[in-house]
């Protein structure tokens, strides 16, 4: 009873930790959110780079909410190699769709999709809402103008102003933390007379780096490991223990085996003369000579058939 109440005890304290990395709740350290207008297609290019908080239990299970009009593209992790696409659902829940994804660790993540921009003659217009999915430290948004854009503005403003690698001007602005639940609503109105696109007919590449989708044997299996460390550990922890358990098991019954053989070997030592004529001592079983009326080695007085 007290090897099984042991036994459970190690499962518990083994299987915690997975199931809390698996479950705990999520904090966005930093969430950055970029949105690109008429950048390759007449849409607005959505672009999420987030890392998790410190603290934060991985691998955990992430949930974000995007309009129910939006075509997500990609879904990926930063490693030291470059962005490595990550296998994500897509849901629709009534005016949401809900992209799910797990993160292995609190490295950095990217999200990309589109979403519908409004267009009146040359007047645009677009709103970017973030639902509140998760608490976030640090939020910036900023905004990439098209080419030949007049009359930008936002609501709330965006103070900060620089150049893209494209030489367009970015507006951008830190809004500081956001709690759970909490809604970020962001409105642009800009002017444009053409429908030029700033990058026409070629593949998107948002974060500077292709995101590569032929995984090496050996990253996979390194991604295979991060994402289930806790569970391999878990698992680990319990074969050893089994193992343990059977060998004590195994090893006692041994004990207890070969314990009853050497009492009964010793018991039929007793006999102080053996079938070929040699005399034993009784107690210990040493062979005694013929003439010795006690042991040499106990001291014990010899029994002899003839006594």
């Amino acid at each position: 009873m007290k090897r099984l109440m042991v036994l459970a005890v190690l499962l518990v304290i083994l299987i915690t930790p997975a199931a809390a990395g698996a479950q705990g709740g999520a904090i966005i350290n930093e969430l950055r959110v970029r949105l690109w207008p008429e950048y390759d297609r007449s849409e607005l290019l959505v672009i999420y780079n987030f890392t998790l908080a410190p603290g934060t239990r991985t691998p955990a299970t992430l949930q974000f909410r995007l309009p129910a009009e939006a075509q997500v593209t990609a879904v990926a992790q930063e490693t030291p190699n470059g962005l490595f696409s990550v296998n994500f659902k897509s849901n629709s829940d009534g005016e949401w769709q809900v992209v799910t994804f797990e993160a292995a660790d609190q490295t950095g993540y990217q999200i990309e999709f589109y979403v519908p921009i409004h267009f009146l003659d040359d007047a645009r217009h677009f709103n970017f809402i973030w639902p509140g999915d998760y608490p976030v430290n640090t939020l910036v948004v900023e905004v990439q103008e098209p080419s030949q854009t007049a009359g930008f503005s936002s609501d709330p403003a965006l103070p900060n102003e620089s150049l893209s690698p494209d030489n367009l001007p970015t507006h951008s602005g830190a809004f500081g933390s956001l709690g759970e639940g909490e809604q970020w609503v962001l409105d642009v109105n800009y002017t444009r007379a053409t429908n030029e696109l700033t990058v026409s007919g070629q593949p998107v590449q948002p974060s500077g780096g292709a995101i590569d989708n032929e995984i090496s044997t050996s990253a996979a299996v390194m991604d295979f490991f991060s994402r289930n460390l806790f569970y391999i550990i878990g698992f680990l922890g319990v074969l050893l223990i089994v193992v343990g358990l059977v060998w004590y098991w195994q090893s006692g019954s041994s004990v207890q085996s070969w314990s009853g053989r050497k009492r009964h070997n010793s018991h039929s030592e007793t006999e102080s003369v053996s079938s070929d004529g040699q005399t034993y001592c009784h107690e210990c079983g040493k062979r005694a000579q013929p003439s010795d009326k006690f042991c040499r080695a106990c001291g014990v007085r010899l029994r002899r058939e003839d006594a």
